[in-house]
């Protein structure tokens, strides 16, 4: 048997094989990536889309996301009654057609 010179702790540092990264740490850090790239914003957006849902009331000008231009004519829990620019055409939809709610001079509000 043989001695080994120096302190005993050496030896055991010597034998062992180098360290394998931490794969957690890697994992979390792409999660923790994930959410602030997709979740949070996306998080947002939803937030502000309900707060545009809440406010909308009639004669606001909509965009549909069909593309259509709209005047509000009445609103309802589930549905919405649109007014074309010609006055006479009117057509109900879903509160989820709507793309978003414009302001007067025509800009997003």
């Amino acid at each position: 048997m043989t001695v080994p010179s120096g302190p005993a702790w050496l030896g055991l540092l010597q034998d062992t094989p180098p360290e394998q990264p931490n794969w957690m740490f890697l994992l979390l850090g792409v999660v923790a990536i994930f959410v602030f790239v997709a979740v949070l914003p996306e998080r947002k957006e939803r937030k502000r889309r309900e707060a545009m849902m809440s406010e909308l009331k009639k004669n606001d000008r909509v965009v549909l996301h069909s593309g259509f231009l709209a005047t509000v004519a009445a609103v309802s829990e589930t549905e919405i009654t649109i007014r074309f620019d010609d006055g006479n055409t009117r057509a109900k939809v879903l509160r989820s057609a709507i793309a978003n709610v414009l302001d007067r001079d025509g800009a997003e509000a």
